[in-house]
């Protein structure tokens, strides 16, 4: 019996992924368990092409995800269907606080009107959607929703908001992971933390890896991030995250809350918090920012059912 664990972390020139998979003869794949974890990442453009057709001969596949469906992305769904198989099991984030293996939550919306600047910035957006079909290049459509949601994303709309807020929800920010989208806008957020209390530190890309280990030992408080975060850490006595930036699909959006709903032996009676910008929608159709709160807010009124018998 044999044991190969591999990391995707390589990038698509050195994927062990494929190697591995080419390697096998069909009488070793025939007796070959493939099990893929975050196999939400197998449905990728990229993942796609290198992978198709590699695993047929595996007789026993397994995909593990707590957010296994790429949203807007049929493609990779299907690939993932047909590389892995259909869905078995599932238990969704309320199951989960509902058996107590998660921790309850108190959910803090924070509405926000977009500024003239913003409003500037999506007309932008349309024009330079207009020149490119004028060119014979259109946009993806893809293309046209991430440079407007990178507005929504950027407003600075927001930072009054969250001082003002901040001001009187100050042990908010004690065990607190913020998400921003780039580190310019992180660096006006951290200026508003600063603030309030000392211990806060940046965590982007070029940050070294010893500033997440000082949060693990609590010598520091908050840390402001990017994408860096949303997977891979398991800090139980994290208690709030603060969504400057959330994408429309939930993927991204479960991944970020996941960080703070980790259960708590020190604390057993752990409540998290969850902070979130929504956008006015003028009076318009339900937005993506209101949907996802009402969400949340459904997911906020769950508690343990174990704790109320």
């Amino acid at each position: 019996e044999r044991i190969l664990l591999v990391s995707r972390r390589g990038g698509a020139d050195r994927d062990p992924i494929t190697s591995a998979l080419r390697s096998l003869d069909h009488r070793t794949a025939k007796r070959t368990l493939l099990i893929h974890d975050e196999v939400h990442r197998l449905g990728s453009e990229g993942t796609r092409g290198r992978l198709a057709g590699l695993s047929d001969a595996v007789r026993y596949r397994l995909g593990l995800s707590a957010t296994p469906d790429r949203a807007y992305d049929e493609d990779g769904n299907t690939f993932i269907e047909q590389h892995i198989g259909p869905v078995l099991f599932s238990f969704e984030l309320s199951d989960a606080v509902e058996r107590g293996i998660l921790a309850p939550f108190n959910y803090h919306p924070l509405t926000y009107e977009l500024t003239q600047e913003d409003r500037a910035r999506m007309r932008d957006v349309y024009r330079k959607k207009a020149a490119r079909a004028a060119a014979g290049d259109p946009m993806r459509d893809e293309e046209v929703w991430r440079e407007l949601a990178n507005v929504h994303k950027t407003s600075p709309a927001k930072l009054p908001v969250f001082d003002e807020f901040i001001a009187e929800h100050q042990d908010l920010l004690e065990r607190c992971i913020v998400f921003v989208q780039t580190k310019e806008y992180g660096k006006q957020v951290l200026e508003l933390i600063h603030k309030y209390r000392p211990d806060f530190h940046s965590y982007f890309t070029d940050e070294h890896s010893t500033t997440l280990r000082r949060f693990a030992r609590g010598d520091l408080q908050c840390l402001v991030t990017c994408h860096r975060l949303s997977e891979g850490i398991d800090i139980q006595s994290l208690n709030t995250v603060i969504l400057f930036s959330s994408d429309r699909a939930r993927l991204e959006t479960i991944q970020r809350i996941g960080r703070c709903l980790r259960s708590d032996p020190s604390n057993p009676q752990k409540v998290a918090n969850i902070v979130d910008f929504i956008r006015d929608s003028d009076g318009e159709a339900q937005n993506s920012d209101e949907e996802r709160a009402a969400w949340l807010t459904e997911l906020a009124d769950l508690r343990c059912k174990e704790s109320d018998a």
